[in-house]
């Protein structure tokens, strides 16, 4: 029997057909979504958090001399607060262990958060009513740009610090997700005395004072 000769591909480029309109819709929705998380990174997250650019920020040691409890730093009731360094919004460096002597409410935040917002003219109120009685806030703007955290501050009148927890890494040595605000009453030795989960209200303000500057 006669071998028939081997016939040529007549589809050399069969690979690379076009395989429907699924496979490019697929691909385009992969692209869209990959530039999404990126702009909402960049937008809400504050860009890079890299170490190398938020280096010395964050929870930092606390000397054994600041510490009366003699057990390790937590943000916990009875324990001394964990200490850290962040920069404000105007660019300046500030620690929690810069405010001892004094009832620090440290109020935790987003502008994003609809609570944080609510509550954010009345802290400003009792700033300004109480700074002088051994009392003052600090908030700490959860992964937020300078921008964005500057103009909340700027729109709500706020004078009490403002710090920036860039990396989050603050948040999380405080045990606060994305449910915010969150409040630490530390009181003038450095210990946590409060923890005030969601909204201050103006009678839990008033509570605090009650309970522990003018007791």
């Amino acid at each position: 029997m006669e071998e028939r000769p081997e016939m040529p591909d007549e589809r050399p480029q069969r690979r690379r057909e076009y395989s429907g309109a699924g496979s490019t819709l697929g691909a385009a929705a992969v692209i869209i979504l990959a530039v999404g998380v990126a702009i909402w990174y960049f937008e809400f997250a504050g860009g890079s958090t890299s170490s190398s650019t938020e280096a010395g920020y964050g929870i930092v040691a606390l000397p054994d001399e600041l510490n009366p409890t003699g057990e390790p730093a937590v943000a916990q009731e009875g324990r001394a607060a964990p200490n850290f360094t962040l920069a404000t919004v105007e660019g300046e460096e500030r620690s929690l262990v810069d405010f001892r002597g004094d009832y620090v409410l440290v109020n935790f935040w987003a502008t994003w958060c609809p609570p944080c917002r609510a509550e954010t003219p009345r802290l400003q109120n009792f700033y300004e009513d109480h700074r002088d009685q051994g009392i003052v806030i600090v908030g700490v703007n959860q992964q937020e740009t300078p921008e964005r955290a500057g103009g909340f501050a700027e729109d709500f009148g706020v004078t009490y610090p403002m710090l920036l927890d860039r990396t989050g890494e603050v948040s999380d040595g405080y045990r606060v997700s994305t449910q915010m605000p969150v409040s630490y009453l530390v009181d003038p030795d450095g210990v946590v005395v409060d923890v005030h989960l969601g909204e201050v209200l103006p009678g839990d303000l008033e509570e605090l004072l009650e309970r522990h500057v003018r007791s």
